[in-house]
């Protein structure tokens, strides 16, 4: 078997940069929470989840509330308005995954 050894220099993926578009972004969050899916959860493990979906509410209420903020400025909110994005697919994608596994746990 032939080892991979990478050439030139790596750089860090970066799905918040400029140059990355919302399918790929989306893609990857679909990606990451089939992979969650495909294990059996435990009650431990949904209340992580559940953990994680309240802790990612309060973020996107601050992340709203900053883009608010900066567009009341008149800066540019891009950036902060693409990382809104980014959590709200999350916790879409966090309630499909919840909805998903909550009937194998009871």
């Amino acid at each position: 078997m032939d080892n991979f050894i990478p050439g030139g220099s790596l750089k860090r993926f970066n799905p918040l940069e400029p140059g990355v578009d919302d399918l790929t972004r989306s893609t990857l969050l679909k990606l990451l929470l089939h992979e969650a899916e495909k294990s059996s959860p435990t009650h431990q493990e949904l209340d992580r989840i559940d953990r994680h979906m309240a802790a990612l509410r309060q973020l996107i209420y601050r992340q709203l509330e900053l883009a608010e903020k900066e567009k009341s400025k008149g800066r540019n909110a891009e950036r902060a308005l693409k990382l809104l994005a980014t959590m709200n697919d999350l916790m879409a994608n966090y309630q499909i995954l919840r909805r998903r596994i909550s009937p194998a746990a009871e």
